[in-house]
């Protein structure tokens, strides 16, 4: 009844381990503004840039100054999918038209 006590418990502890996972980095932190200030840059170019998009990356690059990496990376990787879904729907957009 002990051994399965403390295997339980092992097991719980390496669980607990795994659920944490690893932390980000602030080289982490700043590949992903870096790359999240780019779609943004390409959305722009296009006219379509979504309104709050620069303020997540703004938000992202604060939080890395604060040293929350993995919040500025959670934003970061965000804004980046932002810019590129506004991207898709500038081309969508333009596509648009009646079907007969």
């Amino acid at each position: 009844m002990k051994k399965i006590a403390i295997l339980a418990m092992t097991a719980a502890l390496s669980l607990a381990a795994c659920a944490t996972g690893p932390t980000m980095s602030e080289q982490d932190a700043n590949n992903a503004i870096s790359a999240a200030k780019s779609e943004l840059k390409k959305a722009a170019s296009e006219n379509y840039a979504w309104r709050d998009t620069g303020k997540m990356i703004k938000a992202a690059e604060k939080a890395a100054k604060q040293g929350e990496y993995d919040k500025a990376v959670s934003l970061a990787n965000e804004a980046k999918k932002q810019s590129e879904l506004a991207q898709v729907q500038q081309r969508d957009e333009q596509a648009a038209g009646p079907r007969f």
